[in-house]
């Protein structure tokens, strides 16, 4: 911690990420199709969403009454189909006793219905709320001198490590309800694609020639931001702590036992060749 709040972390390998991303990445379409929502759904449709995860398997009675309710359905269908025939052609027996067997149908499937009901089940309005927190696309106009700059590369960039968090099963573990309540992906990649296409038309308007110090500025910054969404994403899939531990193995050379004897043997016998070189060079004409 610094007078001015926390210190700064080291992004300098997020950096490099990003900067070699924009250097290899195609100029695809910005936009982003996810499994997993990108941000906050509505209280009641995340409420939903884990009373789903959390809830047991149905019992067996449930699951067969939920597979009876089609086939009911249908039967009570025909059934309806048959007094309706039975009545406009003066079969009157028929037609009470069709009457009669749609009404204990449609009981089974009323039944059925009431018993089956999954109150976490997911409406039409409820998957396409999802569909639509799933997703993003850029809303700037990326067309013309600005189409293959690399502040449009960090968009691109940016996507892909929306991407990586996204997927990540911690992102949706329940772990991580605070950071979900302040990071909204969408609203971080809009803001990113905002950003970076107001980079891009500034460092337009002064040529690629000239250096305006606050275009540069304004540069680092972003790539700052986009390198921290990495670190996060890797914080989240693993990655960062892998990379820690590959670290830890290689040891640290200036505690490793083997290369400080190593150097201490070097330095003795340096020391003891330049002590004879001294010594050589005091004394006549060893040549023989």
């Amino acid at each position: 911690m610094t007078a001015g709040g926390p210190a700064k972390p080291d992004l300098s390998y997020e950096r490099a990420e990003v900067l070699a991303l924009i250097a290899a990445t195609p100029m695809t379409r910005l936009q982003l199709q996810t499994k997993q929502p990108l941000g906050n759904l509505p209280p009641e449709l995340e409420a939903k969403l884990w009373n789903r995860a959390d809830a047991p398997p149905p019992p067996p009675a449930v699951l067969a009454a939920r597979r009876t309710v089609v086939p009911a359905a249908v039967v009570a269908g025909l059934d309806a189909v048959g007094v309706v025939v039975a009545v406009v052609t003066g079969h009157v027996l028929l037609a009470v006793l069709a009457g009669v067997l749609f009404l204990a149908i449609g009981t089974i499937v009323l039944a059925a219905l009431r018993y089956a009901r999954d109150p976490n089940a997911l409406s039409v309005g409820d998957r396409r709320a999802i569909a639509a927190a799933s997703s993003w696309e850029s809303r700037q106009d990326w067309s013309g001198p600005i189409a293959y700059s690399r502040e449009r590369g960090l968009v691109v960039a940016a996507t892909q490590a929306a991407r990586r968090i996204a997927a990540s099963p911690a992102w949706r573990s329940g772990r991580l309800d605070e950071q979900r309540i302040r990071i909204d992906l969408r609203v971080e990649l809009d803001q990113v694609d905002e950003q970076a296409h107001r980079i891009a038309q500034a460092r337009q308007r002064t040529g690629s020639v000239t250096s305006d110090p606050a275009v540069d500025a304004a540069w680092d910054i972003a790539v700052d931001r986009v390198a921290a969404l990495f670190a996060y994403a890797g914080e989240l899939d693993g990655t960062a702590q892998r990379r820690r531990d590959d670290a830890a193995a290689l040891g640290d050379p200036v505690r490793d036992e083997g290369l400080m004897t190593g150097s201490a043997q070097d330095q003795m016998a340096l020391e003891n060749l330049v002590s004879l070189r001294v010594w050589m060079g005091s004394q006549p004409d060893l040549s023989p």
